[in-house]
């Protein structure tokens, strides 16, 4: 007799799908294997990641986890024993947790319940309370192998950390169809189109981008479409005054967030990251493969591990804005190469990152911590 499905508790850090964290996990609940798994999402706020979830069939409870500090002893203790309830309640066999303030609470209520605890690593920047967070865990998964680094001195707890990087759904990339952009802003087919998708946030790096893209202005006509929310609004101004400083007004559009990321990427000629620190293993570089576009992405975190440098695209070192003008005036010179470099991205996503796979492997983690591995 089929055993029934175990229930699991997700705690995501923010209610939002805007983030690359929060769309990994929304791809990752909605395509457990139901025979063995039934997702109960915990969200601190009611937006639009908690409709995408119902939308699915996937359940969802509302409670914002406060900060942990002594002045906020009452909320933290309340927030805490609705947690226990909740695992009382729904019978939770496993908790998996995306950031250091919900491990923190999780942790301490696993112990308590005797239940394994799973938390996924999405930063590369290491956290004041990652010596307290580390012990509460059964497992850490890494988005990338690039953020053992954080963890070094925990050598003796290795054994809790896997790397499972971020996976995309490559159907959602092929039903897309490319966005009219050349017609939107009357180019022809010699612009070079160059996108950059990510918040608009010092960290990624858009000032140094434009900058670069000073010394492209007398080579070749271009077009650099950000696309990403505003963060910053202070950095944002900042580069608003880098492109009326350097005369790229014409060249340079803020095309705000976009929901539906692909059609997007699919009428770029390619795509560039530059960001400057702090990444893991960034989303929107194996989306632009995905779509089959080149990628030049600056060396931080995961980057790397995602792009084959001269294969799939370019790695650059941050900060080097004359190096990757150097690359993307390659690109622009080479249609060829550009077609180059697409298909051996989108082959690298359909070996490696794909969300089937990043499931597959999160599922293996599941049996081995609840006692089902090899069944």
């Amino acid at each position: 007799m089929t055993p029934p499905p175990e229930t699991l508790l997700y705690c995501s850090s923010f209610g939002t799908l805007r983030w690359g964290g929060q769309k990994s996990l929304y791809h990752l609940v909605t395509r457990l294997d139901r025979q063995k798994y039934t997702p109960l999402v915990l969200l601190p706020t009611d937006e639009d990641f908690a409709a995408a979830l119902r939308e699915k069939g996937v359940a969802v409870v509302i409670r914002n986890l406060p900060p942990i500090s002594l002045c906020n002893i009452t909320a933290c203790f309340s927030s805490f024993r609705y947690l226990l309830n909740l695992i009382d309640a729904h019978r939770i066999a496993l908790i998996h947790t995306d950031g250091p303030r919900n491990t923190f609470y999780a942790g301490l209520a696993a112990i308590l319940k005797h239940r394994s605890l799973v938390w996924h690593i999405r930063s590369s920047e290491k956290d004041h309370y990652d010596a307290l967070l580390v012990p509460l865990c059964k497992k850490i998964i890494l988005v990338a192998d690039a953020l053992r680094h954080r963890f070094r001195r925990f050598g003796k707890q290795g054994r809790k950390f896997l790397t499972i990087h971020n996976g995309v759904d490559l159907d959602d990339f092929d039903r897309a169809s490319p966005l009219s952009i050349r017609s939107e802003y009357h180019l022809d087919g010699n612009t070079l189109l160059i996108g950059s998708f990510a918040r608009i946030d010092p960290m990624k790096g858009q000032r140094l981008l434009i900058e670069a893209c000073e010394i492209l202005k007398n080579h070749f006509p271009f077009k650099l479409l950000f696309y990403g929310e505003i963060y910053d609004s202070d950095y944002h101004r900042v580069c608003l005054e880098t492109i009326e400083k350097l005369g790229l007004q014409e060249q340079v559009i803020f095309g705000g967030h976009q929901d539906d990321i692909a059609p997007v990427m699919k009428a770029m000629d390619l795509v560039v990251l530059n960001s400057a620190f702090g990444e893991a293993f960034p989303r929107s570089i194996i989306e632009a493969m995905a779509s089959a576009k080149p990628v030049i992405a600056t060396d931080v975190g995961g980057s790397a591990e995602a792009v084959e440098d001269d294969v799939s695209g370019f790695i650059v070192p941050p900060g080097k804005t004359s190096m990757l003008a150097e690359k993307i005036m390659i690109l622009a010179a080479d249609v060829r190469l550009r077609e180059q470099f697409g298909i051996a991205g989108r082959k690298r996503v359909h070996e490696r990152f794909t969300i089937e796979k990043n499931v597959r492997e999160t599922e293996r983690v599941y049996e081995e911590l609840l006692g089902h591995a090899g069944s």
